[in-house]
């Protein structure tokens, strides 16, 4: 086909620019007095050439960030896509050193064999029994933590750097009990992230009688005690030490929902990677489908699992299978541990307790949220003294459709969704019944089924309330812990 004569003057002209085009080395010199340079950027997500502010792109190589997008026009808990870079969200893992290590009470941290929590990194013998320090998950390094909306684009995102142009929280290095829960010292009466089936580390509420048979609560997490009773027991390992925090529970479920790019912790666990080689899907139902009547004829509503479930997974990922047997060896449930880089029972199995945060049920049935501006500070739970109000959450019980992310709150403030929508998790919430302050419980239960993931949250119970089947885990952060976030402008 013949060219027309403006097609064959606009080829001319190209190759005209091409022979006499510069090269780099041509260009004249760029200037430093200005700072609003643009250079062009290859996306290897769209295959699209975009330009970019060369200070942003520096800021990028210097001190990357990534993240997960969900949109909040969709009520889909599975991110829409990532964002940051790709590489360092493929091995945030080990960017952040997460996993197991063991801690002592002055917060000395060493890192466990990633394969292999009975040795440590360089080889030598570990021992989970307490001789050595706690068994702790945790991060190893701080790091910073923003979340900001576009439009209907809401955006989740680390970095080891603060990231420009948003409200940073600063997490300080911390951990929780590695198994989920943590064991108590009943001679000392300390919280302690023991695996140890001495007596005095006995678990649930320590029936001695059960030793010796199929409901043995040796090498059992404690339970059958009050948010202040753990949180005394917890401080006894020195300052920075702490029962169940909603500051815990906020970093898991942050990084949970960026590694795996899904809100719905109990979506079908995928061992397989997204196109991008990102981990997708969930941990499918963890220890939270066993009935109430069977759980209750078993053994009273103690805990059923042993410390040690899923310790063989070391700093893996996926779902580890625990039987849980009668009298006569019978399997009567099978328990699906979730266990997230070295992390077991993060959500489910057992309702934590949180000692930085309370709720208080209203005369008008709405349900405040106040919490613990340090982790120094001195309170008394049941008290608002020493504690500062933040959000307030609807009166409704329901599957949470949207949660305050703000001062790492976790708290939801609208429900009304599906456990496969949103945010997929459920608000215990019987705020009309009474007035009051109420004890806030994280995770959920062995047989509260769909109900339960890393933003349960129970308000039902007042202050005071202990029973078999709430526990805590022990945490430990080597800093304050800050829930008041810092701008940080773009240079």
């Amino acid at each position: 086909m013949a060219l027309t004569a403006q097609q064959e003057s606009d080829l001319l002209a190209m190759l005209d620019a091409y022979k006499t085009g510069e090269q780099i080395d041509d260009l004249p010199a760029a200037t430093t007095d200005a700072t609003d340079k643009k250079i062009e950027v290859f996306d290897t997500k769209s295959g699209a050439s975009q330009c970019m502010d060369l200070t942003a792109a520096v800021d990028m190589a210097n001190a990357p960030w990534c993240g997960r997008v969900w949109r909040t026009d969709l009520g889909t808990p599975t991110a829409s896509t990532y964002c940051g870079s790709l590489e360092m969200l493929k091995n945030l893992k080990d960017i952040l050193g997460l996993g197991a290590y063991l801690v002592k009470n002055d917060h000395s941290r060493r890192k466990l064999d990633p394969t292999n929590h009975y040795r440590f990194a360089n080889g030598e013998t570990a021992k989970l029994d307490g001789s050595m320090g706690h068994y702790q998950w945790g991060w190893g390094k701080p790091f910073y933590y923003a979340r900001w909306t576009q439009g209907v684009l809401e955006f989740e995102a680390v970095s080891l750097y603060p990231i420009k142009g948003q409200y940073n929280y600063r997490i300080p290095v911390g951990s929780l009990s590695a198994t989920g829960l943590a064991a108590l010292d009943r001679d000392t009466d300390t919280l302690v992230s023991y695996i140890n089936d001495d007596v005095k580390y006995r678990g649930g509420n320590n029936t001695a009688g059960w030793d010796d048979t199929y409901r043995s609560l040796l090498g059992h997490c404690a339970t059958n005690r009050n948010t202040a009773q753990f949180a005394a027991a917890a401080h006894k390992n020195g300052a920075g030490w702490l029962a169940g925090t909603m500051r815990a529970a906020a970093v898991v479920k942050i990084l949970v929902e960026i590694v795996m790019g899904t809100r719905n912790v109990q979506a079908a666990y995928n061992a397989n990677k997204d196109a991008n080689g990102l981990y997708q899907g969930g941990f499918g139902t963890g220890v939270t489908n066993w009935d109430w009547i069977s759980w209750g004829n078993h053994n009273n509503y103690n805990p059923i699992l042993h410390m040690s479930a899923g310790v063989d997974m070391a700093d893996g990922l996926g779902v580890k299978e625990i039987p849980v047997t009668n009298a006569d060896g019978t399997t009567v449930f099978t328990a699906k541990v979730p266990v997230f880089f070295g992390l077991k029972n993060f959500f489910g199995y057992i309702w934590r307790v949180s000692e930085d945060e309370l709720g208080e049920a209203n005369a008008d049935k709405s349900m405040k949220h106040w919490v613990t501006p340090s982790i120094y500070g001195t309170y008394t739970y049941g008290s608002t003294a020493g504690m500062v109000l933040k959000s307030t959450s609807p009166i409704a019980s329901g599957f949470i459709v949207k949660m305050s992310y703000e001062n790492l709150e976790m708290w939801p403030t609208q429900s009304g969704g599906t456990e496969s929508t949103y945010q997929s998790d459920y608000f215990y919430n019987n705020g009309g019944v009474s007035s009051g302050f109420r004890a806030v419980f994280r995770g959920a239960n062995t047989n509260n089924g769909g109900h339960a993931g890393c933003g349960a949250v129970n308000v039902n119970n007042a202050v005071t309330n202990a029973n078999a089947y709430l526990g805590s885990p022990l945490c430990d952060f080597a800093e304050e812990f800050s829930l008041e976030p810092e701008y940080y402008a773009v240079a």
